[in-house]
């Protein structure tokens, strides 16, 4: 039995949080992780449309519809239709949602520095069977959550 390892991973994930929690900006508490990643999405596609924002972060396009109406409600985000094309809706960041955008790639920066600092004491082998491990026990995991019926994760 692998229980140490999973108690490693439990704890790793755990004190993921908590560092989360301790250099986010106060801006983004209150809002789900799926929130911000949509709003990342969003600033980041060229077409950020429904199916496009499911397709990159791997969820339903009902489960971004509702996240996108609760971002539009709050304020952050708004719709538009292109000239050429009136059937599909497109959504851009409002100056609020722009804010939250900066200040998730901010973090998102901060994180990449200090964790890669930490990785960089490894040599390339050690991290690349790291990475192979990881990879693949993503894919085991996301093999899991189709099978009991879900269509990935939430973000």
């Amino acid at each position: 039995m692998n229980t140490e390892l999973l108690n490693l991973f439990a704890e790793y994930m755990e004190k993921q949080e908590v560092l989360s929690r301790l250099t986010e900006d106060e801006r983004l508490h209150g809002f789900s992780y799926s929130e911000i990643h949509t709003i990342a999405a969003i600033g980041d596609l060229e077409e950020p449309n429904v199916t496009n924002i499911a397709d990159r972060m791997s969820v339903t396009r009902g489960a971004i519809s509702k996240i996108a109406k609760r971002l539009q409600g709050q304020g952050l985000i708004k719709p538009y239709r292109r000239d050429g094309n009136k059937q599909k809706v497109f959504f851009q960041l409002t100056e609020s949602g722009r804010v939250l955008y900066d200040e998730h790639e901010k973090r998102h920066e901060l994180w990449l520095k200090r964790d890669d600092s930490f990785l960089a004491q490894f040599g390339a082998e050690a991290v690349g069977q790291v990475e192979s491990f990881m990879r693949a026990f993503n894919e085991y995991l996301e093999t899991q959550i189709t099978e009991l019926g879900g269509n990935g994760h939430e973000g």
